[in-house]
């Protein structure tokens, strides 16, 4: 089991709990967004840092990073400035196949932001769903029976000092079909 923290690190048990050891203190963010399992190899895991909150006291991380050894090393792959990782889906019968969610840099505009895709397990990255340089992919839900299908949440945010900006235009739910080449937003039903 592995378990993220917002602001520390990720562990690891392998003892049902009884013990945990921190298997990510090397790494440039200790705020984590997400930690993902492949489910065809337990030894590959990916952590998205940057928790996902609007918080004055958030913690930006520097981009998604990949173990193939259960935990024991990591390598940055890249969306390095995204801030802010909401969400990782593996394909199940391909690991090389990784979503990744970007909220982005909550504090300014532009970043890594919206829905990424590696099919080369990370070696390089296409954005197949980009809103606008305030608004980032939340979350998404890619239906098990068909991959083809990918529904989506976007939230457009920005942090001042003395304000959140806390939704607005960007803010939907989006649908793909052909597994993300085209969107469409969903506006009833």
């Amino acid at each position: 089991i592995y378990v993220a923290g917002a602001s520390g690190g990720v562990w690891k048990t392998v003892n049902e709990g009884v013990t945990w050891e921190p298997v990510f203190q090397q790494a440039a963010s200790t705020s984590i967004g997400d930690v993902t399992i492949a489910p065809s190899d337990p030894e590959i895991v990916w952590v998205g840092t940057g928790e996902n909150n609007s918080q004055r006291s958030v913690a930006a991380g520097d981009g998604v990073y990949k173990s193939t050894d259960g935990g024991k090393s990591w390598t940055n792959m890249g969306l390095k400035d995204s801030g802010h990782i909401s969400q990782i889906w593996i394909n199940p019968e391909n690991s090389d196949e990784v979503l990744v969610a970007s909220q982005g840099p909550l504090w300014s505009d532009g970043g890594d932001r919206g829905l990424y895709r590696t099919m080369d397990g990370g070696d390089t990255w296409e954005r197949i769903l980009n809103i606008d340089e305030h608004t980032g992919i939340n979350e998404f839900v890619v239906d098990p029976r068909n991959p083809d299908v990918i529904v989506a949440s976007s939230y457009q945010r920005r942090r001042h000092v003395w304000v959140l900006i806390n939704g607005g235009p960007g803010s939907g739910i989006h649908k793909s079909t052909d597994r993300g080449k085209t969107w469409t937003e969903i506006t009833a039903g």
